[in-house]
């Protein structure tokens, strides 16, 4: 958790992934802290996901220092420890404590080691293991397009792919009432998963290309504090029947990229730590809140939902903890063991 400018996005990811656990874990809380939009938290994981990989590749890519391969086999690298991790949890939760020890379940978890999708007698859910996994899926597939598309994407290219997604988005989300879809398995659902990830995603670079400017600009109307507090407040809104498609929508399309390009802005806090510790804890809190969740609930058999939203408090914190501790313990020594070998060895090919 070096020095990092970008602090304030560490600490929106991080935000955001509370969120996300606070969905999928709803015997910790009880009904005190269901927080309607926070489905919308992926679709800010797409946009910073689009604007970090700017900042760390886009250039590479360009002048050719950075071939398409390298650049797969450097995102897999930084996904998989991790994922690998959850996978191991996920599936002994699936087969000791939900039962599922039969060959669909076998099948879905030999295929989700690949990031591939399954079907199940017994879930919808693309990844029936953990359904959180979806967004990876989408993640991938468009970080190998953008890769493969990189020579032509100029602004004017960029510009269109963002508008024609962010309409597509728009129709998604009219069509379905609002947008928390892309994870199962249907046509509408397929669409609305790769249109929210390549809105995303393809937002984050055109505001990673032109923040330098926008904020020289219009910075002193911004503010990064205002940014996180922001994401914070919409993702804990309510549920507005009939009108979440339009919410959504604008949130998605117009406020988000605001909030991302403001949190953007190179401003020093004494809460760097923090929002940096955030943002280490986010992707091994997105992977493993579902499986480590299942696992207490089963453990504490009505004490979790009996201490609500005590026990949920409690249960952030740790888990923030044991993901900075998987971090650093785990994580990077072993995508650096990889990265020596997966890499050199391809550059000597």
């Amino acid at each position: 958790m070096r020095s990092n400018r970008y602090a304030f996005l560490d600490g929106i990811r991080g935000v955001a992934a509370i969120f996300i656990l606070t969905r999928h874990t709803l015997d910790f809380w009880g009904w005190y802290f269901y927080f309607y939009r926070s489905y919308l938290a992926v679709d800010i994981f797409f946009i910073l996901s689009g604007f970090v990989i700017a900042h760390a590749y886009d250039e590479k890519i360009k002048n050719g220092t950075l071939s398409f391969q390298e650049f797969i086999k450097i995102r897999l690298i930084r996904l998989y420890p991790v994922f690998f991790l959850s996978l191991l949890i996920c599936s002994a939760v699936s087969i000791c404590i939900n039962g599922h020890a039969n060959w669909e379940t076998f099948r879905s978890i030999l295929l989700a080691a690949l990031f591939l999708p399954s079907r199940t007698g017994w879930s919808n859910d693309l990844f029936p293991v953990n359904g959180p996994y979806w967004s990876l899926l989408f993640e991938l597939i468009i970080n190998a397009l953008y890769a493969k598309i990189r020579s032509f994407l100029t602004d004017l290219v960029l510009s269109a792919i963002v508008i024609v997604s962010g309409l597509i988005v728009a129709l998604i989300a009219y069509h379905h009432g609002n947008l928390d879809v892309g994870f199962s398995w249907s046509l509408e659902s397929f669409i609305a998963g790769l249109s929210r990830s390549i809105f995303g995603i393809f937002i984050g670079l055109l505001l990673y290309r032109h923040h330098v400017i926008i904020l020289n600009r219009f910075g002193k109307f911004l503010s990064p504090w205002f940014a996180l507090f922001a994401v914070a407040v919409i993702l804990s809104s309510a549920n507005a029947e009939p009108f979440n498609w339009i919410i959504d929508a604008a949130i998605v399309t117009f406020v988000f990229p605001v909030l991302v390009l403001a949190a953007s802005k190179d401003s020093t806090t004494k809460w760097q730590t923090v929002l940096l510790t955030l943002g280490a804890a986010s992707y091994p809190m997105y992977v493993l809140h579902k499986p480590i969740g299942e696992i207490l609930n089963y453990g504490l058999r009505g004490i979790v939902s009996a201490y609500a939203p005590v026990s949920g408090i409690i249960f952030v914190i740790t888990l923030v903890l044991l993901s900075v501790l998987i971090e650093k313990q785990y994580d990077i020594p072993i995508r650096r063991w990889i990265s020596k070998r997966v890499l050199k060895i391809f550059k000597t090919r």
